[in-house]
């Protein structure tokens, strides 16, 4: 059986002796120095990234879907949660301050980006494809909800493991305190580097305990679920941004999950972020336009002269 299938053995009926741990960083930490963290673990903890203001902002744009959301009904989420899609297209604040945030940004660049060369007979072309947002959900759990079950991000893209490249990375807000009594995200340190059969357990997981302003970032190879929240008058609320591969397809729709008039006045950049951009050579452009070139025009692309997207 191959290092990364073997089952722990220490401790009592095999259940490790000490709980495992995420490990935690400053908001200073650099891309790189997050990136080798994320490589080595699966995930980890950023100490107050987020200002507490932004957090209290989001929070107060987002309480009209939350009041009138139903209760999930399913099985990837506990009766007791709520779940708010298009998060990016309901809270300016979060889709400027939180998903956009540098840090995550350059980490998921330096994970997610790719670079290809392939010639136009002679002419040898080198193209960059840039990461995308996949979705964007805030995460509301109340007393009384079960564990969900650990899984991985990466399943949309039907990822074989151990994955040769990264498909998504997520970083998850705290906008209240999240503690393994409410239910706070668990994480089983080292899965982003297990192969399809191995099975998590429960007691391999570590419980990814935030205070406000707090966030998780993980790999979409890295098996996590939100824990158990056994309090009677707790709730867990959390924002989470993922982003993908500019090649690869999104998990939520998002020129359906929200319309371009919702976002029409968001920076250009976080316009990009959302998939409103060609992933070069050639992903995603209108009338031979980059999406937004197209919008500006309000579609008129005799206005347009075609030309390489590489």
């Amino acid at each position: 059986m191959a290092a990364n299938n073997t089952e722990p053995t220490n401790g009592a009926n095999g259940i490790p002796a000490v709980e495992p741990k995420l490990a935690r960083l400053p908001r200073t930490s650099t891309p790189q120095e997050v990136l080798t963290v994320l490589l080595r673990d699966g995930g980890l903890i950023l100490e107050q990234i987020a200002d507490h203001e932004d957090i209290d902002k989001a929070i107060e744009e987002i309480q009209p879907h939350l009041l009138g959301q139903a209760r999930h009904d399913g099985v990837t989420m506990p009766k007791e949660s709520k779940q708010i899609s298009g998060l990016a297209g309901k809270s300016r604040t979060f889709a400027t301050k939180l998903l956009a945030h540098p840090l995550y940004q350059e980490v998921s660049n330096l994970l997610l980006a790719k670079t290809s060369t392939t010639y136009y007979g002679k002419q040898k072309q080198t193209s960059v494809s840039m990461p995308q947002v996949t979705n964007t959900m805030a995460f509301w759990i109340g007393p009384g909800a079960k564990a969900q079950g650990l899984h991985r991000d990466d399943q949309c893209h039907h990822t074989r493991h151990p994955a040769k490249y990264e498909t998504d990375l997520g970083l998850m807000f705290a906008a209240t305190k999240s503690h393994r009594a409410n239910g706070a995200t668990r994480v089983v340190p080292g899965s982003n580097k297990w192969d399809d059969y191995r099975k998590p357990r429960p007691y391999e997981a570590a419980s990814a305990e935030l205070e406000k302003g707090d966030a998780l970032m993980w790999l979409g190879s890295t098996y996590h679920g939100a824990g158990q929240n056994t309090t009677s008058d707790e709730y867990r609320l959390l924002f989470a941004g993922f982003m993908t591969p500019g090649w690869c397809r999104q998990d939520e729709n998002q020129y359906l999950a929200y319309s371009f008039e919702d976002i029409k006045d968001y920076p250009e950049d976080v316009q990009k972020l959302l998939g409103y951009y060609v992933s070069r050579p050639y992903g995603g452009f209108v009338e031979q336009m980059e999406p937004l070139e197209f919008l500006k025009c309000n579609g008129d692309w005799t206005k347009w002269k075609p030309g390489d997207l590489l």
